[in-house]
């Protein structure tokens, strides 16, 4: 089966190998995982440049394959790859790994992008669906993958991959004989797991709200869940560090022949998802 690409581009200080393993993981995750219950998919691949990230003119000079793709960058270096993409991506739906934010669950960071790429790629789906702080109110929830239950991941060939969503978790109701993400630990539909977050366009008062799960009841499947299922979650930059990053980014580019991603509205996807949600009270 030809699936279009995901491409993955290391300007971190990970090594090729480590790289490589974690590709063909979250590749086989999403031939035999994801693309059965969701049936759509993407193949990662690694894109190779000796280029230096510095010379803004020779990385607008490389083109990226592929209709997506995903950087790998260490926090620190994070103002620079903002660059990558505006300069050698010719505006293709994108996502960020902080790679030293998270030194030990990476891989689960990079599943969970690519999912999340496959699922949403121009972060602007929405699903109606109960709002969690009050179930008479509907609001439009985030077409994520993973972040309902991004603190539950698994291995394939030894590499953690991250836990995600069925197409049943965007359904009203749970329906019986079937489960609302891959591992089973019980999320309920449009709910989230302890440790995770949703987020969601409330049409009432016109603004974006997230709702983190630390004061979810676990469900009674998830007590039985081995403990190396739930893995630690790195804390990322934060989205007012990061706004401030991509500002800068943007006023800097403007005085060069190269142009800011116009429609880049945030670095990360949440922020993003806010934007587009505000766009709507237009």
């Amino acid at each position: 089966m030809s699936l279009p690409t995901i491409t993955v581009i290391n300007f971190s200080s990970l090594d090729q190998q480590s790289v490589n393993d974690a590709i063909r993981a979250v590749n086989r995750q999403i031939m035999e995982d994801f693309l059965p219950i969701w049936g759509n998919g993407r193949v990662l691949q690694y894109h190779a440049t000796s280029l230096s990230e510095t010379d803004p003119d020779v990385l607008a000079e490389q083109p990226v394959r592929g209709d997506s793709v995903i950087y790998l960058v260490n926090e620190s270096s994070l103002a620079g790859a903002l660059g990558f993409h505006s300069l050698n991506a010719s505006d293709l739906p994108f996502g960020f790994v902080f790679t030293e934010v998270d030194p030990d669950n990476w891989t689960v960071t990079l599943s969970h992008e690519a999912l999340e790429l496959i699922l949403d790629p121009t972060v602007n789906l929405f699903a109606p669906g109960p709002d969690p702080r009050n179930p008479a109110n509907v609001v439009l929830h985030t077409y994520e993958a993973c972040d309902a239950v991004e603190r539950f991941s698994y291995e394939i060939d030894g590499i953690p991959v991250s836990n995600f969503l069925t197409n049943s978790y965007f359904t009203v109701d749970d329906v019986s004989g079937t489960q609302n993400d891959f591992l089973g630990v019980g999320v309920p539909s449009f709910g989230v797991t302890p440790g995770s977050h949703i987020a969601f366009f409330d049409l009432n008062t016109g603004t974006f709200e997230t709702v983190f799960g630390q004061g979810a009841p676990p469900a009674a499947v998830m007590a039985r869940m081995p403990s190396a299922l739930k893995h630690r979650k790195g804390e990322r930059p934060s989205e007012a560090r990061l706004n401030e990053i991509l500002a800068s980014f943007k006023a800097s580019a403007s005085r060069t022949a190269t142009s800011a991603l116009p429609d880049m509205r945030g670095i990360t996807r949440t922020e993003r998802y806010r934007v587009s949600a505000l766009n709507l009270r237009r």
